[in-house]
């Protein structure tokens, strides 16, 4: 399903079955995840350092069966979700798992996720004639403000802000609908869902979800053509990207109105979720802590995130992973779209070397300690080593190829 949410509140009050709602009168496109569990693959327990093997690309159709009803210990062929860093708890390769997207918030039977990256409103600057810096255009604001929330399509990617405003900015944008900062196990409910036969998979055959390769990060754009190379610094032959303003198409790719852009979808429809792969990395609500075994947000480095202990209100707003290395991809949580990726090896494309996971050759850099917070899907250039499944890390503070997406948990008297 997908909904919006209008510029005008009081007039979404007043709709009716039926009645046509004006492009121009939309702020806001979400999308339905609704509650499912998964049947386990790899528990991701052994990925403790960087693989000597060669690389073998390892991706499959993930089986889902959509309810309500939580997986539980007591079940055969089902386990608890432990829901924690490094956890495994009862579940075995073979056990169907409520996704720990669901486990968190009392009572959830999904969430609606954020249709694209979230945008910065009121910047509508199409005159463009930079092809080279990054800082172009002015959707990048350092601020806690969400009046200047916009998720649509053609539009500038929210940039340049810290781990902290994200967070306070996306909690404070619709409280009646409990909105809060995308975490690592929401983004992974989604991932796992676009790999199934509910998303782009036939017969056990998987398409990946196209790259966002805009240069200006405009929304819900996508390559012409899939990358064959990974991140070399530059746009060349094998991984193009493209520099051109909201709804134009390009020489490498095609704006969000075109049909062509579906295959950036994660249906591969216009019904899907965009910008999942490339477009701009997205932070996560998901740090490293301070212990093996994190229970509390004081155990969190904040560091320069412009975040601190009182701002989390609970910990349903954030997944804690534990104290480790880049390379201890063990510590995952059962769900979240890493561990569960592996093995993992390190390339090298032209001068640049990348650590990549076995699903797609999707790029895999787990949280330290100078990098606390985890980012999504990777960036406009980085090829292959963007999609789904990419995973990188972040120390909190502003970046120009950083932004951030938005998740709703809405109560039934909401919805």
């Amino acid at each position: 399903a997908n909904a919006v949410i209008l510029v005008d509140n009081e007039k979404a009050k007043t709709l009716k079955a039926g009645d046509k709602i004006e492009e121009n009168e939309i702020e806001s496109y979400f999308v339905w995840i609704p509650k499912y569990k998964y049947k386990l693959w790899d528990l991701g327990e052994t990925y403790t350092e960087l693989s000597s093997e060669l690389y073998e690309e390892k991706s499959h159709a993930i089986e889902i069966k959509f309810g309500i009803i939580d997986t539980s210990d007591e079940n055969l062929g089902e386990c608890e979700t432990p829901g924690t860093s490094g956890d495994s708890g009862n579940c075995e390769v073979g056990d169907w798992m409520t996704h720990p997207a669901f486990t968190a918030f009392e009572g959830s039977k999904g969430f609606w996720v954020g249709k694209f990256e979230t945008g910065y409103n009121q910047n509508n600057d199409n005159s463009l004639t930079d092809t080279t810096s990054w800082t172009e255009p002015n959707a990048q604001k350092d601020e806690n403000n969400s009046t200047k929330v916009i998720i649509k399509p053609n539009v500038y990617s929210w940039r340049s802000i810290t781990v902290g405003n994200a967070f306070k900015t996306s909690y404070n944008y619709q409280r009646e609908l409990d909105s809060h900062m995308m975490k690592n196990t929401e983004w992974g409910a989604v991932a796992y869902l676009s790999h199934s036969k509910y998303g782009t998979c036939e017969n056990d055959k998987c398409s990946e979800i196209r790259i966002n390769n805009n240069h200006y990060f405009v929304t819900g754009y996508a390559a012409s053509k899939e990358p064959t190379i990974g991140y070399t610094g530059k746009s060349e032959n094998g991984n193009e990207y493209e520099n051109v303003v909201p709804n134009k198409n390009g020489t490498y790719g095609y704006h969000y109105g075109n049909s062509n852009s579906k295959v950036a979808s994660t249906t591969g429809n216009y019904t899907g979720i965009y910008d999942m792969s490339g477009g701009a990395w997205e932070y996560m609500a998901s740090p490293m802590t301070n212990s093996s075994n994190p229970t509390s947000a004081n155990e969190i480095s904040f560091k320069d995130s412009k975040l601190v202990q009182e701002d989390i209100p609970n910990l349903s707003y954030v997944d804690l992973y534990s104290t480790g290395t880049e390379t201890q991809y063990n510590r995952r949580i059962l769900g979240d779209a890493t561990g569960e990726m592996g093995p993992f090896v390190q390339t090298t494309y032209g001068t640049q070397t990348r650590k990549i996971g076995s699903w797609h050759s999707d790029e895999a850099w787990f949280v330290n300690s100078t990098n606390l917070w985890f980012s999504r899907g990777g960036f406009f250039m980085s090829g292959t080593g963007d999609g789904v499944f990419t995973f990188g890390h972040d120390a909190g503070k502003s970046n120009t190829s950083l932004g951030f997406r938005i998740v709703l948990i809405p109560t039934n008297e909401a919805m």
